[in-house]
C-alpha cells in the first residue's frame, strides 16, 4: 500500500473520529441537562425556540449541495466540520432554547449529524472510473 493510500485512509478514519465524537456529545449534553423540565413559556415566545432549523438548514444545504463538489480530503474536511457544527448547533438550541419543541430539535439534530455520516468520503479516496463505460 503506497504512503498517500495510507494517508488519506488516515484522514478517513479522522473523518469518522470528528463524526461520532460529536455525535455522542451532543447525546450526552441532552441526557446531562436536557432532560430538566423548562419553565412555560407564554405563547408569544414559543416559536422563537425553532430559531434552531435555521442552522439546519443550512448544514443541509451544506451536506447535500457543497460537499459533493469538493475532489480531495483536504479540501472537504473544513466544510465537513462546519456542517457537522450547524447541525449539533440545532439540537443545542433545541435543548437550551427550544421550550416545547426542545425534544423535536434534538432529534433533528442528530437526523443533521447523521447526514454527515463519512461513507461518501470513501469516493474521495477511491474515486470511481469515469467515461463511457463507467462500471467497467
Amino acid at each position: 500500500m503506497t504512503p498517500e493510500i495510507q494517508r488519506a485512509k488516515a484522514q478517513v478514519m479522522i473523518w469518522w473520529i470528528l463524526w461520532a465524537s460529536i455525535l455522542l456529545g451532543l447525546t450526552i449534553v441532552y441526557v446531562a441537562l436536557g432532560r430538566r423540565p423548562l419553565p412555560v413559556l407564554p405563547p408569544e415566545k414559543a416559536l422563537t425556540g425553532l430559531v434552531g432549523l435555521v442552522p439546519l438548514f443550512v448544514s443541509i444545504v451544506i451536506r447535500w449541495l457543497v460537499l459533493p463538489r469538493f475532489r480531495e480530503l483536504r479540501t472537504a474536511l473544513p466544510m465537513f466540520i462546519v456542517g457537522l457544527a450547524l447541525a449539533e448547533a440545532c439540537g443545542l438550541l433545541g435543548i437550551f432554547l427550544g421550550g416545547p419543541y426542545r425534544e423535536d430539535l434534538f432529534l433533528l439534530g442528530l437526523l443533521g449529524i447523521a447526514q454527515f455520516v463519512p461513507f461518501f468520503a470513501r469516493r474521495l479516496v477511491e474515486p470511481r472510473p469515469e467515461g463511457f463505460f463507467p462500471n467497467n
